[in-house]
């Protein structure tokens, strides 16, 4: 009898030290990846401090952060003045990292960034015909796009007067030359803009849905060489089979989204279920914020009018 009320004793003990050391768990992966999204979310709402805050959680949590979302968080240290903890941050970064993080233009100016080589161009003619493709391939959806008219100081009165169809079109054409001429590009060919403004051109050529279709290889293997991110590859592949007429399986498809009676809804989708799962792995904030963005930019819109 004694012999089981001591075993009783040390199975109570053992789940007791058990339970007290995993108490304060490490967060999940899904977690963190979350709270990188609130992170930008907040910053976009100019909740500098709770956006600070949420950065040095990920900064703490011992995690390879994406640079996307350490780039907001030295941007929001910037606007709170927290210079010394913004050159700690730098320091510890390795310069291939060094060398993307540099190219922001409030950071330019540190002189961690002044001693690096930034960006050597090998075909810096070909980048800025890219470059003005992509400006009036945004011009005509409505978008001016300040930072880099200012960047590579563009001249505005060359900005297309065209309408969108025609825009899309001569870019088309014009890419089927270039990809011709000298195969597909990459960010040390043209830089990481130019190579942006490639695939939003990709993706805005509906109009030829086969060209636009036989893209996708290149748009993966530009994901996974760095020229691009993951969600261009994503944003891609579901264009294409919406076009299809088949299910979509990241989301960033919507066939309604109403601003007057705040409803969004997408395109039919694969697994919704694993939605999040597939947009984290991708690299993609959450299906929920997606929305609440899209709604929020097309009210914007809709208000202006």
């Amino acid at each position: 009898m004694k012999i089981n009320q001591l075993l009783i004793f040390l199975l109570i003990l053992i789940t007791i030290v058990s339970c007290n050391n995993n108490s304060n768990p490490k967060a999940t992966d899904i977690e963190l990846w979350k709270l990188s999204w609130r992170m930008i979310e907040n910053s976009w709402d100019d909740n500098n401090e709770i956006a600070e805050s949420q950065f040095d959680s990920l900064l703490n949590a011992e995690i390879q952060i994406d640079i996307k979302f350490l780039l907001i968080g030295l941007e929001v240290k910037n606007k709170l003045g927290k210079e010394k903890e913004i050159d700690k941050i730098l320091n510890e970064q390795s310069q291939e990292e060094l060398k993307v993080i540099c190219l922001k233009q409030f950071l330019k100016t540190r002189e961690i960034c002044k001693e690096l080589s930034i960006e050597n161009i090998e075909n810096g003619e070909l980048q800025m015909e890219l470059i003005k493709m992509y400006v009036d391939d945004q011009a005509v959806r409505r978008n001016i796009m300040e930072d880099i008219i200012l960047k590579y100081n563009l001249d505005r009165s060359q900005i297309t007067q065209d309408d969108l169809v025609t825009v899309d079109e001569k870019n088309r054409n014009r890419l089927k030359e270039i990809f011709e001429e000298y195969g597909f590009p990459n960010k040390k060919i043209v830089g990481k803009n130019a190579m942006h403004g490639v695939f939003l051109m990709i993706q805005h050529s509906d109009r030829d849905k086969e060209w636009q279709k036989s893209q996708l290889k290149n748009i993966e293997i530009a994901v996974k060489n760095g020229d691009l991110d993951g969600q261009s590859y994503a944003y891609l592949y579901d264009r294409i089979k919406i076009n299809s007429g088949e299910k979509q399986l990241y989301g960033t498809q919507f066939s309604n989204v109403d601003p007057v009676n705040k409803t969004v809804e997408l395109f039919d989708t694969e697994d919704l279920v694993n939605l999040d799962m597939r947009r984290m792995e991708i690299g993609m904030m959450p299906i929920k914020m997606y929305k609440k963005l899209m709604l929020k930019n097309l009210q914007i819109e809709y208000d202006a009018e």
